[in-house]
């Protein structure tokens, strides 16, 4: 039994008392949170930091405030400090939803960490036309927001995440959603991280998607003390799909991990993976994307990269895209790169009258970009695109 009395037996009051929350929770005290010797936590020693820098006994007033509402149609659905809030929200009528008791999921430790906090689960079932939007008000020392969506054959979602703290506090959001999506569906799911200097985050996002069925990730990242982004993707049917697309912008001493994970099971399956960074001052970046291609996943199409530009030598990137390949006949690549901006680039814009700020402006918004063809809601695109602005400029 791996040993963390301080951090583990501080939060052993909170665990709740269903059977699936009790099992999860003896599961995590016997392998523990991931120490420095954690290989897919080398470079983001997050339970030190979070031991050093959140008191998990405070809760803090916080209000829910309408107005980070995205002004746009559809479900917006209300957590505060991990409890769904069906009084605060604004649900369409065509969204079915039920809060209830946790299920089980994943296994590793944050999430085995989730299952055994969570004070419910959201259960979304896909049905609906309109977009359904998520915002997790965070005032307390740890949430564990949880989410299930079940998006059933024929059926599509997109659906929208936000986290807002109190700049009072440092808090820990450790969120958790899970798809089950079923033949010939779609789910589109956005996260956008803009949060304040005093938000450590965790967030696990887990797809196990089924035959001729597309799921797609968006991840975009701007500022936060820390933040720890698990993305798994079981593509476990013939000719389904899985996309991820992401962009980090980051300064100060932001640090962001971005971990994937897609594993092909069946034959005839594509996924596409394309991750990007800009990193200034003292900031860190972290990419470790995994893809598993199976002995019967035959006909498999996977493409994984990387593409980062450092604009500070005081600015870190760690990048390890991975392949393990059981299959014969696949077509499979990966790749990363970082460097500095191209100054032949810059070079060509400022022969033709544009001032060097202005050339690494354009030359940086044109690289992140390609990531933002799929997010679907003109509000969220916009917001990112001004988020975009703002860092670069």
């Amino acid at each position: 039994m791996i040993m963390q009395t301080s951090l583990l037996d501080s939060l052993a009051n909170k665990v709740g008392a269903s059977a699936v929350q009790q099992k999860s929770w003896e599961l995590l005290s016997e392998i523990g949170l991931p120490q420095k010797k954690s290989e897919s936590y080398k470079y983001t020693p997050i339970t030190a930091i979070l031991q050093k820098n959140i008191n998990w006994e405070l809760e803090h007033d916080f209000s829910v405030e309408h107005e980070f509402f995205y002004k746009e149609e559809g479900s917006h659905l209300v957590f505060s400090n991990g409890v769904f809030q069906k009084e605060s929200s604004k649900i369409k009528s065509d969204l079915s939803i039920q809060f209830g008791e946790v299920s089980e999921g994943k296994h590793d430790p944050f999430s085995l960490l989730n299952q055994s906090l969570a004070p419910g689960e959201l259960v979304i079932t896909a049905g609906t036309k309109f977009p359904v939007f998520v915002y997790h008000f965070n005032s307390a020392g740890i949430a564990n927001p949880r989410i299930k969506v079940k998006v059933e054959d024929g059926a599509s979602i997109r659906l929208y995440e936000k986290l807002i703290s109190s700049r009072q506090v440092n808090t820990f959001t450790n969120s958790y959603v899970e798809y089950e999506v079923g033949r010939n569906a779609f789910a589109y799911h956005t996260k956008v991280q803009n949060y304040h200097e005093n938000v450590y985050s965790h967030e696990t996002v887990v797809a196990d998607v089924q035959s001729d069925s597309h799921f797609y990730n968006n991840t975009y990242s701007f500022d936060a003390a820390l933040i720890r982004n698990n993305l798994v993707i079981n593509l476990d049917g013939e000719n389904c799909e899985g996309h991820m697309y992401g962009v980090f912008i980051l300064d100060k001493n932001v640090h962001v991990d971005n971990n994937t994970s897609v594993d092909h099971l069946k034959p005839h399956s594509y996924s596409n993976e394309l991750y990007k960074g800009i990193l200034d001052e003292k900031s860190t970046g972290v990419f470790n994307g995994k893809i598993y291609v199976r002995q019967d996943a035959q006909k498999t199409n996977a493409f994984q990269s990387n593409n980062n530009i450092l604009l500070s030598d005081e600015a870190t990137i760690h990048t390890k895209p991975q392949l393990e390949i059981w299959a014969d006949d696949v077509k499979c690549s990966h790749g990363c790169t970082s460097g500095q901006l191209d100054e032949d680039a810059i070079f060509y814009l400022r022969a033709r009258g544009i001032n060097e700020k202005s050339a690494k402006a354009m030359i940086l918004n044109a690289f992140a970009v390609e990531t933002m063809q799929h997010i679907g809601a003109k509000t969220v695109e916009e917001e990112v695109k001004s988020y975009i602005q703002q860092k670069l400029s």
